[in-house]
């Protein structure tokens, strides 16, 4: 049976007959919920939940790194899949990086463990998750249910200052879009394909109304590659290249950017129409009417830790670096495009100047120098390269893959890598390897180090054979 099924399938289940005739079930094999089912589902609830230690750490973090040893001792293969190699052959480069750096720019000690913990945390999380998760997709959608879980739990009984002033969008909002998207597989899976777009245009219209933005981009283009929005005939007339060709990818990029090009329209709309509060509308309009648009409007940090990697590119200025003349130029970069800020003034408040660097690749690029720039780059390939192939050949969990891999290239430019990341990017990366090997392309000039018994046949004739079918 196929792995993909086990999560999804819901069939008649054979009835087998003993020897002394009497008919009883076949066991349900797809559906049994064994020991490390439940591991993968308590470090999912787990994942949301925080403690301070050095810094602020995850509680599932602590449990990782007791089950590491053992996950290591009874499946030592698994925590090297294919590409993962190179993928810790450069966290470790960041690592030395942010190393060199904090030697160079003598950080102090409290910092300095805190910026080395973040990576070694970091390495924790996918190696754990690797060996738990890996090519088993039941197992991964009750890590992912859990996670959705316990991200509602954690608004609810850990209720961080961010939440309390915008409940929706730094509470709930993860937890339900987690749980929904999830939901939507089974019905993709189904191909109830309707049922799927109504899901995703629910939480379209919810983030809407709450001006969570991001959000609506991300739901728009996971919609795109995942629900069939262009029919594949009319007639006998083909309007999508076949399944698996360079056309067909393109064709699905163009799509992927229209529908985020209609999130930004409807923003603007719902903005307009006067469906949100007071404070959304004078927000959204005053960033729009910025010299630098909306999106630059509301993440005026890239300016800012550009000019900080200009300044020092190879080295970094260290982990947290503090540089009040950083929290000025923001200040300042605010003033002259128009953009509505109390920067400066909630900075002098405290004693945190932090260079701003509101973006995974630039604040490890500000922090470690170059070779956490690198590390980025690198992933972020990977994971275009993973959401295509989910695209193209829509495995079992194909609305969680899209909306996840969409939200990285997302986060890699414009969020900040902060501790609930760290097991998010973890999932990101693995499912990018995961699909990249599952579904090959005929192009891939690596496809003879495949390891494994997955299917190499390249994903063009794969579809072609499932599509007669």
């Amino acid at each position: 049976m196929d792995w993909e099924k086990d999560i999804l399938r819901i069939e008649v289940i054979p009835m087998r007959t003993s020897r002394f005739g009497n008919v009883r079930q076949a066991p349900r094999k797809g559906l049994a919920f064994g020991g490390m089912d439940v591991v993968a589902l308590l470090l999912g609830l787990s994942a949301s939940f925080t403690v301070r230690l050095v810094g602020i750490i995850q509680v599932s973090e602590v449990a990782m790194f007791l089950l590491l040893p053992f996950l290591l001792v009874t499946q030592p293969k698994k925590v090297l899949q294919p590409g993962m190699k190179a993928v810790y052959l450069l966290m470790g480069f960041w690592l030395l990086g942010q190393i060199l750096t904090d030697i160079y720019r003598q950080t102090i000690p409290y910092n300095w463990m805190r910026g080395d913990a973040r990576i070694l945390f970091f390495a924790l999380n996918l190696a754990t998750l690797t060996v738990l998760l890996s090519k088993n997709v039941r197992r991964q959608a009750v890590f992912v249910a859990g996670y959705g879980i316990g991200s509602l739990l954690a608004t609810r009984f850990q209720l961080s200052d961010a939440a309390a002033d915008y409940p929706w969008k730094f509470g709930y909002a993860e937890g339900t879009m987690v749980l929904v998207i999830l939901l939507s597989c089974y019905f993709h899976y189904r191909k109830r394909y309707w049922i799927v777009g109504g899901l995703i245009v629910t939480l379209v219209v919810v983030n809407l109304l709450m001006n969570f933005r991001s959000p609506i981009l991300l739901l728009m283009v996971t919609m795109a590659l995942v629900v069939p929005v262009v029919p594949e005939r009319v007639g006998r007339m083909r309007l999508l290249p076949r399944a698996g060709s360079p056309k067909r990818v393109m064709v699905l990029i163009c799509i992927a950017l229209g529908f985020g090009a209609l999130s930004g329209i409807l923003v603007q709309l719902v903005t307009r129409a006067g469906w949100i509060s007071a404070e959304a509308q004078e927000k959204n309009l005053a960033q729009s009417q910025s010299l630098v648009g909306m999106l630059l409007g509301g993440r005026p940090e890239i300016f800012v830790s550009s000019q900080a990697v200009m300044d020092s590119p190879i080295l970094g200025h260290g982990s947290w670096a503090q540089d009040l003349k950083y929290t000025e130029m923001l200040y300042d970069v605010d003033v002259k495009y128009d953009i509505p800020t109390d920067t400066l003034q909630s900075s002098e408040d405290s004693s945190d100047a932090t260079i701003p660097a509101h973006s995974h690749i630039m604040s490890s690029w500000v922090q470690a120098g170059i070779l956490g720039a690198v590390f980025w780059v690198y992933v972020l390939w990977v994971v275009l390269k993973g959401l295509m192939r989910t695209a193209l050949a829509q495995p079992a969990l194909a609305p969680y893959y899209s909306w996840l891999l969409a939200g990285f290239v997302w986060d890699v430019f414009f969020s900040p890598f902060n501790t609930t990341r760290r097991s998010i990017d973890s999932l990101v990366i693995l499912f990018a390897l995961e699909v990249v090997e599952r579904f090959p392309m005929a192009s891939d000039r690596n496809r003879r180090f495949f390891k494994g018994r997955w299917n190499r046949t390249p994903l063009r004739e794969r579809l072609a054979t499932a599509a007669r079918s």
